[in-house]
């Protein structure tokens, strides 16, 4: 990364900058001398950094460094240029040197929950993305949001606005530490799950790549050919397939297998459907299926296999999903909701809210709660919210 060579000039451009501010409202004259290194450290700043970007895997990104590694680089910094005492000199070179190399490097282990399996639905505005940690700190992404094709999102991302995954995923991911991903999954190809995907694999040290069918959408196949480049190997799920991950099962109840060519266009019900469970404790993540998917995983499951303490409420709480029947199999305590505040879609819906309330069943939501975050032991549920949730803690 760039930052231990660029920084230093940050630091002479930030105060430079304030000093010619300040002197063109005292003399005109000595503010346009200023002018003139200004701009051309300024100049110099953006070809370096456009230069290190250039450079084939030269580039990569990494959280925040601790504040006491900022402070005894730029102490040491300001010490080397202003002593002239050798012996210090030399300590002062030393101690830029270390502190540079443990901003760039980054050795501190991710900040976890040892011995608990967990999963935080991110705001994203209106799309999921689910971060999952294992009892052994095992990291899955599942989606990455993004703004939905054609929608007033869309226009936003394109007139300069946020784009999930580089302006929430990733920097939540950096403030806990976390710069792997064993598992990035995708449920289906709509841009409001895959749209933030590209940053990820940019951005992340990443394991695998799953996606459920294969399709030839535009989005899909940029986000597969990345994933090669960056020798990313991907992998098909398919119902039936199951393991141990990390301490807890993860279980692939959704899509079958399909018999024939790849699809064109992504599906709401061919979405990749997990179920997680540690101790008596689990999780169900159903992507966007709708009623028709859930009819037929209640077709062919046995009520084990649905069963889970936390419901991830299918396609965004729409009316479509979430169906009586389905919610008296999975039969959850608390159901989780990803949505956007105020989005066009209507999400979610007052009709599949009444059903959770009619089944008992306790609701969190993105877009009033922020990011929400569950941690199980095997016993218990410990809930809590960006943005508060009335009654968190255990359950």
């Amino acid at each position: 990364k760039a930052v231990p060579l660029l920084l230093p000039l940050t630091g002479v451009l930030v105060p430079l900058g304030f000093l010619t501010l300040g002197s063109a409202l005292l003399w005109a004259p000595l503010a346009r001398a200023l002018a003139w290194p200004l701009v051309w450290l300024t100049s110099l700043l953006t070809h370096l950094a456009a230069w290190f970007a250039a450079i084939p895997h030269g580039s990569y990104r990494i959280p925040a460094p601790p504040p006491w590694a900022m402070l005894a680089f730029f102490a040491s910094f300001a010490a080397l240029a202003i002593t002239r005492w050798k012996p210090a000199r030399i300590a002062a070179a030393a101690v830029l040197l270390a502190s540079a190399a443990i901003i760039a490097i980054y050795p501190f282990a991710p900040a976890l929950h040892p011995s608990n399996l967990e999963i935080t639905a991110l705001d994203v505005g209106q799309g999921d993305a689910l971060v999952v940690v294992s009892p052994l700190g095992r990291t899955m992404l599942i989606d990455g949001g993004g703004s939905f094709a054609g929608g007033p999102m869309a226009e936003a991302a394109r007139a300069g606005g946020p784009e999930p995954g580089e302006d929430a995923v990733s920097p939540y991911l950096w403030s806990r530490g976390i710069q792997r991903l064993d598992i990035v999954a995708l449920t289906h190809a709509h841009q409001d799950h895959i749209g933030g995907l590209r940053a990820i694999l940019d951005n992340f040290q990443v394991g695998r790549l799953w996606i459920g069918r294969e399709i030839t959408a535009r989005a899909q196949v940029a986000l597969e050919e990345q994933a090669r480049r960056r020798k990313i190997p991907i992998e098909h799920e398919r119902s039936g397939d199951a393991a141990d991950w990390g301490g807890a099962r993860m279980e692939v109840l959704w899509p079958e297998a399909a018999s024939a060519a790849p699809a064109t266009e992504a599906q709401n019900n061919d979405s990749l459907v997990l179920r997680l469970s540690y101790g008596r404790r689990a999780f169900l993540l159903p992507g966007d299926i709708e009623r028709q998917a859930e009819a037929a995983l209640l077709a062919q499951a046995k009520e084990a296999n649905l069963a889970a303490d936390v419901l991830k409420a299918g396609h965004h709480g729409s009316r479509n999903s979430t169906t009586e029947e389905f919610l008296a199999r999975v039969h959850p305590q608390l159901a989780l909701i990803s949505a956007g505040a105020e989005n066009p879609y209507g999400h979610p819906s007052a009709e599949m809210l009444a059903r959770l309330e009619a089944a008992r069943v306790r609701v969190l939501r993105t877009d009033r709660n922020g990011a929400i975050q569950v941690l199980t032991n095997g016993e218990n549920l410990e809930v809590s919210c960006f943005a508060g949730c009335a009654g968190a803690g255990n359950r």
